[in-house]
């Protein structure tokens, strides 16, 4: 059995086509939740995204 060591980020926030320089908008959010990781260690296994609702995303960030 293979062992990933995998860890898991969660980013849910309003839909909106604002830039990630827009501070709070959802891209800002999955920006900052990327760019926290360390390129070295932590690199990213998936990105999916779930729609919670009519206004709402979740971005699951999958990583070792």
């Amino acid at each position: 059995m293979a062992y990933y060591n995998s860890n898991c980020k969660i980013v849910i926030n309003d839909i909106s086509a604002k830039a990630d320089s827009v501070s709070g908008s959802l891209a800002a959010d999955i920006i900052a939740a990327v760019n926290a990781l360390d390129s070295t260690s932590q690199a990213i296994i998936d990105i999916s995204v779930v729609k919670l609702d009519a206004s709402r995303v979740a971005y699951i960030i999958l990583y070792t």
